[in-house]
């Protein structure tokens, strides 16, 4: 950081940054200018390295043990994610262990831990992954499930469905079907989910501490697209979700045409109960330049990156009644 960076102007640092200026614009009404550039400055940083331990595999002490033998230094991320560990110094690289490549623990982003937790899928239940690679949150919900019950895992591209695959191999996962289709024909299995894990495609803009690139590759038009998109993938979920059923939907995205629109729009169509989440993070947006917000969003959570020290993610949970 150059040591004058807390007293540049927000759009000159944004500039010096890459930004395009509507994303700083935006920022600036989400969060404030003192805010928006401690986001900026975050986002110049590394985020803490952090994995899932996969009690698929072994218990947490074993593998916590196994590691630290190798000179693997972890620390607990917090009571929410027991699973989640931070990686304090590693003498290797982490995709390289005989550990990782056995499947004793997945390379996740803490705030990505959140939405399988929050699913909280129950071992008979059917459960469903849309847009489920490169297989995270997949393999996230048949540990939380004890490789119970049942998940169907559906992928659009076939090249990621391979990486699905393996790493679902990898990790020990036997209670998960792959289905290389279009999440939006997924009325067609004649099928009825207790539960639906919806991460969808987005811009990606709460990733950019690991992709610089989003700074300035995805405009306003780009925005609506992934909006239409999003919309129409999450009413096709909700057809196939049982009356009682939840539903987590979730981008690595801060844009609100991603995020409290997306909830808005479907809310008008569909007869949902949002259901407070109850993890650190800032509530949904319920203003926001003239855009009309249902104020039920309020219940969903945005986790920025620098308050949370991780990725920015948007989390919401529904019912439908």
């Amino acid at each position: 950081m150059a040591p004058n960076d807390n007293h540049t102007d927000i759009y000159d640092l944004g500039d010096k940054y890459g930004y395009l200026p509507y994303m700083i614009e935006r920022y600036v009404e989400m969060l404030g200018t003192e805010s928006t550039r401690r986001l900026l400055l975050f986002n110049e940083k590394n985020l803490p390295k952090t994995i899932r331990l996969n009690s698929l595999r072994a218990p947490f002490s074993k593998i916590s043990r196994r590691l630290h033998e190798k000179g693997i230094k972890l620390k607990k991320i917090n009571e929410h994610l027991p699973e989640g560990r931070e990686v304090l110094e590693s003498p290797f690289p982490l995709g390289a262990t005989p550990e990782y490549l056995n499947g004793y623990y997945m390379l996740q982003g803490k705030n990505s831990l959140y939405p399988a937790i929050l699913l909280d899928p129950l071992s008979n239940e059917l459960v469903g992954d849309f847009t489920a690679a490169p297989g995270g949150k997949t393999s996230h919900l048949a540990q939380i499930m004890n490789n119970e019950g049942t998940i169907v895992a559906i992928e659009i591209s076939s090249k990621r469905c391979r990486s699905l695959k393996a790493n679902l191999s990898r990790m020990g996962v036997t209670n998960t079907i792959v289905l290389n289709m279009d999440a939006r024909d997924v009325k067609e299995l004649n099928l009825k989910f207790d539960k639906i894990l919806l991460d969808v495609p987005c811009s990606g803009s709460g990733i950019i501490i690991t992709d610089s690139t989003r700074k300035s590759s995805k405009t306003l038009t780009d925005l609506a697209n992934f909006n239409r998109y999003q919309i129409e993938i999450l009413s096709k979920a909700l057809e196939v979700l049982k009356s009682g059923g939840e539903l987590v939907y979730c981008t690595c995205s801060l844009e609100i045409e991603e995020n409290e629109i997306v909830i808005s729009k479907v809310l008008e169509i569909a007869d949902l109960d949002l259901k407070t989440i109850e993890i650190d993070g800032d509530s949904g947006l319920t203003k926001f330049k003239d855009y009309k917000i249902n104020p039920e969003l309020s219940k969903a959570k945005r986790l920025y990156p620098h308050k949370t020290n991780g990725e920015g993610f948007f989390i919401v949970k529904m019912v439908k009644k």
